[in-house]
């Protein structure tokens, strides 16, 4: 019973979690979609992890596919006549920070690292790499 129940839960978790969006075409068909935007006077779809698609704006109902979101309400203006009138020299509005000292008065200074890279010869082309050389050990073993 304790596994149901978990499994439920499990299930139920994973259906909330993935919000699925839905693309509203106007001939009434529906797409469902991992994620929906607009970019460059398109709608591009996310159809799976792998399947990206786009449609001009003239296939899909955008009214349905993008509601209306309400905006956040603006905060209040601050009223002038609620606040009392302080004068301009008021020390206690201004607190004075004075900077925390260095220690022992040194200024903190950062090494120098070199903006040069270090210069890495190029491969011989007589050489060759490591599998230029087993090819040719290979080579060898099968004239012999």
């Amino acid at each position: 019973m304790k596994n149901f129940i978990f499994a439920l839960l499990l299930v139920l978790i994973h259906a909330i979690s993935t919000e699925a969006a839905v693309v509203h075409l106007k001939s009434g068909g529906q797409v469902k979609a991992i994620k929906v935007w607009r970019e460059k006077g398109m709608v591009v779809v996310l159809l799976n992890h792998e399947s990206i698609t786009s449609f001009s704006t003239n296939e899909i109902n955008l009214r349905k596919t993008f509601p209306h979101r309400k905006k956040a309400a603006k905060p209040a203006a601050p009223s002038t006549t609620s606040a009392p009138a302080r004068p301009a020299n008021d020390v206690a509005a201004k607190p004075v920070v004075n900077p925390p000292p260095d220690k022992a008065g040194k200024k903190i200074s950062l090494p120098k690292i070199s903006t040069k890279l270090p210069e890495r010869e190029p491969p011989k082309v007589g050489e060759g790499g490591a599998i230029r050389k087993q090819k040719k050990e290979m080579e060898q073993r099968l004239n012999e």
